[in-house]
């Protein structure tokens, strides 16, 4: 690691012993079908102990389990896992959270990532066999389902998102960005950038798997897959012009020019070619303040304030592009990043007493609220807030 690009986990202990002291109230138990909720068999940690209680979601869970193997919680990371694989098997999907009225729709997948944060630490190689088979079963019987209702599957073996009731706004909610300009209030026409970047890991997750296991020809089959979907992304998705990647309007057949940090996640997937990378890097500028990553491009915006758009900064988009960065090769900018919004976080917790769920990263408050107030806690950003002083301490380890 250079030198120049170290963090010093003494220098941020407000921030861990928030956190450490948070966990506790952000662990649920909720193993019986009651009320809203439907029960599921482990502990699991919920957003935070405000409008969110009880709730696992899909998408956070994956940011959370990042700080939880981070913090020596590996038992309720994987019990997190396991839940999830709970419920595809009983629901043939794993919806956004566990509540009856969200199981038409799930959420941008990232099982296979959580499956390999777990195993990383475990080693649990029957348990990854398990995990590993209810990813491909939620591949298959969900996101490439030609036969459901929410058809996912739309275009150029591309994919969109999409709900039981197949309405943009509900389709929003199942991107995670609910809500945002990114879509124009069509969401069920764009085939978006992020989710067929996750698709796309899935697709090489599963082939690895498959080789690791010496089974040759179903880890082919996902490979060809996987180099499938790339070819279509870039032909569809990449602006060569302008050296980024955005989402496709399938039905007008016209690539977006929207910018946002969805654009970024063919770096987090491995996706992009290098020398895409290095065109894609160079619009950092485009998002990049005080506090970290804006989501969106600051102008073009729906007149009605929507709350994934400029000026807010989300923790998982900052760790997504920070990753994606980290992978090719940019330490400095990763840093750079990863010392704003911690140096953010610091700032706030002096002067609210908490973390948030968002930010505004060009003021350093609390991110602006829209569908609902801003909430305090947040489990996401206080295990990114973890998996950043770890991954830049040079010990490598909290």
């Amino acid at each position: 690691m250079n030198e120049a690009h170290i963090i010093s986990a003494k220098d941020y202990e407000d921030l861990l012993t928030y956190i450490e002291r948070y966990w506790s109230a952000i662990t649920c138990e909720h193993p019986k079908d009651k009320f809203s909720h439907f029960g599921l068999p482990h502990p699991f940690i919920c957003p935070n102990d405000g409008i969110f209680k009880d709730d696992q979601f899909y998408w956070d869970s994956y940011f959370t389990v990042l700080g939880l193997v981070r913090s020596d919680r590996i038992e309720l990371a994987k019990g997190m896992v396991d839940n999830f694989i709970f419920m595809q098997k009983r629901f043939q999907l794993i919806p956004m959270r566990n509540r009856w009225y969200n199981l038409g729709t799930s959420q941008i997948p990232f099982l296979t990532s959580m499956i390999a944060e777990v195993f990383a630490v475990t080693g649990d190689r029957r348990w990854r066999r398990k995990a590993m088979a209810a990813t491909e079963k939620e591949l298959s019987e969900y996101w490439m389902n030609k036969n459901l209702t929410e058809q996912h599957i739309v275009y150029r073996g591309l994919s969109r998102y999409c709900d039981h009731y197949i309405t943009h706004l509900a389709a929003e909610h199942e991107s995670g960005w609910d809500m945002t300009s990114r879509f124009h209030d069509h969401c069920l026409d764009y085939l978006p950038v992020d989710l067929n970047c996750a698709l796309y890991k899935y697709e090489t997750d599963l082939a690895e798997f498959y080789k690791a296991n010496h089974k040759p020809r179903q880890s082919d089959a996902f490979l060809v897959q996987a180099e499938k979907r790339q070819r279509a992304m870039t032909s569809l998705m990449w602006n060569h012009e302008f050296g980024f990647f955005f989402d496709y309007d399938y039905k007008h057949k016209k690539r977006g020019t929207f910018y946002s940090l969805a654009g970024f996640y063919p770096l987090w997937a491995k996706l992009a070619t290098h020398a895409q990378a290095k065109k894609m890097v160079e619009h950092l500028e485009r998002f990049e303040y005080p506090g970290g990553l804006a989501n969106t491009q600051a102008t073009g915006l729906s007149e009605e304030y929507k709350q994934h758009d400029f000026p807010n900064g989300w923790p998982p988009q900052q760790w997504i592009v920070i990753q994606g960065l980290l992978n090719y090769g940019y330490h400095a900018d990763a840093f750079r990043i990863a010392m704003k919004f911690l140096s953010l976080n610091q700032k706030v917790l002096k002067k609210t007493g908490r973390l948030w769920e968002k930010y505004n990263v060009v003021t350093g408050a609390p991110g602006e609220s829209e569908r609902y107030p801003t909430q305090s806690g947040f489990a996401w950003t206080n295990a990114i807030v973890l998996w950043l002083l770890d991954q830049f301490s040079p010990s490598k380890g909290l």
